[in-house]
């Protein structure tokens, strides 16, 4: 004979059985209506505290390694019922975006540069809000009184443990998430809700005993150890609003803003080229003459340039680039601007950075 207390957990079993192939079957409806509107992979996580990724930032902040870019406080960043007190899951997105593009020829009498591929069409912060903007809508129709945050880079959260978590893909030895499919050229973003997934299964790195991306890195901010030291990527280097360790930025070469390096010699981008959203592919403006740069004002750089998503530091971040630009392709024609630059009314970190840009480029 069944007894009340045992009839009680009967209820609550059956309970918790209805309340999972609910939760499973809207899984299921989501991310099919998420390849509807898309979005190239998706995946689903809990929101325990990302404790590995605590150790690892404290790490950079301890040995001077954090670029600083990045919004509140390591505790926010890694436990996200700070931003959300009853949060039950994350949903992650990937957005594919094009390696390859018809390049303009290169002309060494009036060279250009480029934006890395992070950069390029339509700013994707906008492009995959506006992704997630559509999930946030079906999950508000679907699941009543549902709490929802989006982010994408820019917020709290760290997009590439999110991603990892929710088996988006594997983290590779230069940080990148790898899709078994896109490789490492994706967009990531997530939604935090109060609503409980089936989490997905983390993959494991899979990169074994291959260390290109670590011997290719120019200034070798990644690790062998998977270790990334954030103040020595060209991709903050090419950012930051200061004049950084003058060795650094004798390795910036034709990239503009960012750096794609490390992704262009992994093996597992090797036959990744997609161009699934026509918003993300390059119009042109992703590959300026130096000479343009150096001359913009601001209101026209922003006219120009500013849907781009390289374009949020200003212009004269991506003058100081532009003239170390010169220097790789000994661009002498552009020394008149950078003396102007030097001797002008601009911040001291560019006109610091035009004093050595100028001298390196003399002597070539």
């Amino acid at each position: 004979m069944i007894n009340l207390k045992q009839k009680t957990q009967l209820t609550d079993n059956l309970i918790q059985e209805l309340r999972l192939s609910h939760s499973n079957e809207l899984k299921e409806e989501l991310i099919k209506y998420s390849k509807e509107v898309g979005i190239d992979a998706i995946g689903f996580s809990s929101v325990d505290s990302f404790l590995f990724l605590g150790e690892e930032l404290r790490r950079r902040e301890e040995v001077g390694w954090s670029s600083g870019l990045a919004k509140g406080t390591i505790e926010e960043r890694t436990n996200p019922i700070l931003s959300m007190s009853d949060a039950k899951s994350f949903i992650s997105i990937a957005i594919a975006y094009p390696r390859k593009a018809n390049l303009p020829k290169q002309d060494r009498s009036n060279p250009f540069a480029q934006f890395s591929r992070s950069s390029w069409g339509m700013d994707y912060h906008q492009f995959v809000d506006a992704k997630l903007q559509l999930l946030d809508d079906w999950l508000r129709d679907n699941i009543p009184g549902i709490k929802v945050i989006r982010s994408v880079d820019t917020g709290v959260f760290n997009d590439r443990a999110i991603a990892l978590r929710s088996g988006i893909g594997f983290s590779g030895k230069n940080s990148s998430i790898i899709h078994q499919e896109l490789g490492s050229y994706i967009y990531l973003g997530e939604l935090l809700v109060n609503y409980e997934f089936t989490p997905d299964v983390m993959k494991e790195r899979q990169c074994g005993t291959c260390n290109r991306c670590v011997r290719a890195c120019p200034t070798k901010a990644i690790q062998a150890d998977g270790g990334l030291n954030e103040k020595r990527c060209l991709s903050y280097v090419t950012q930051a609003k200061e004049y950084l360790d003058p060795e650094l930025y004798e390795k910036i070469s034709q990239t503009i803003y960012g750096c794609d390096i490390c992704q262009e010699v992994c093996p597992f981008n090797a036959e990744v080229d997609f161009h699934h959203h026509p918003e993300l592919e390059p119009t042109g403006v992703e590959f300026p003459n130096i000479q343009e740069i150096l001359t913009l004002t601001n209101k026209e750089f922003k006219m120009k340039y500013g849907h781009l998503a390289g374009s949020w530091r200003g212009v004269s971040v991506l003058k100081r680039n532009a003239m170390f630009n010169a220097g790789f392709y000994k661009y002498k024609e552009a020394l008149p601007e950078i003396l102007k630059i030097r001797d002008g009314q601009g911040p001291k970190w560019l006109k610091d950075a035009a004093k050595q840009a100028y001298i390196r480029l003399e002597k070539r």
